[in-house]
């Protein structure tokens, strides 16, 4: 699967945000990097089809027939998750919507979420949660994973193990990064877009 924009624009009433990008996304890992207001979130949200361009167009090549929308995977720090269910509970419902490619349990293990298997969402910390996020992020059935701004509220820990997960899964999806932080992804195996 490729997603290719041509000439893609985006404006909020007189602000452009976006102005005629173009580029085409494969497997590997990218990292679209700018300073605050840029439009890095708003581009990766162009990407994933979560926003509409004001002009150009978003292409999605693939050879099967598939759906667009389980394919990609969006991930960021103000993304709600259902809070009033268990980590246990959630990871379950979840499963009727996304396909999981690993057995969550021992993923949780690694981000040492374990422990609070049945714990409510909404009684975890904000780096728990956001570990949380990631885990069904890169371990749900995706051609492309999105993430914006990673490793808000993680702990070293926490980083430390992204960075493992983000390494495992650099040449078998495509990631596509958004961030101002050098350590949200792989230096020498990404490929940096500057807005």
């Amino acid at each position: 699967m490729e997603i290719t924009l041509s000439n893609v624009s985006k404006s909020f009433g007189p602000n452009k945000v976006i102005d005629k990008f173009s580029f085409s996304f494969n497997k590997g890992v990218y990292a679209i990097l700018g300073k605050n207001g840029s439009g890095k979130s708003t581009l990766l949200k162009l990407i994933g089809n979560l926003s509409s361009p004001s002009s150009g167009k978003v292409v999605y090549n693939t050879n099967e027939k598939i759906d667009i929308t389980k394919k990609i995977f969006f991930c960021s720090p103000y993304q709600e998750l259902i809070s009033e269910l268990t980590i246990k509970e959630f990871l379950n419902f979840h499963k009727k919507f996304r396909n999981p490619i690993a057995d969550y349990k021992k993923i949780i293990k690694l981000f040492k979420l374990y422990d609070y298997y049945n714990t409510k969402i909404e009684n975890l910390s904000s780096g728990s949660i956001q570990k949380l996020r990631l885990i069904i992020s890169f371990y749900s059935d995706s051609k492309f994973i999105l993430l914006d701004e990673p490793t808000t509220n993680l702990d070293k820990e926490g980083k430390i193990n992204y960075m493992k997960i983000l390494n495992e899964f650099a040449y078998k999806k495509g990631i596509i990064i958004a961030t101002n932080d050098d350590n949200d992804y792989l230096k020498g195996k990404t490929t940096i877009i500057r807005l």
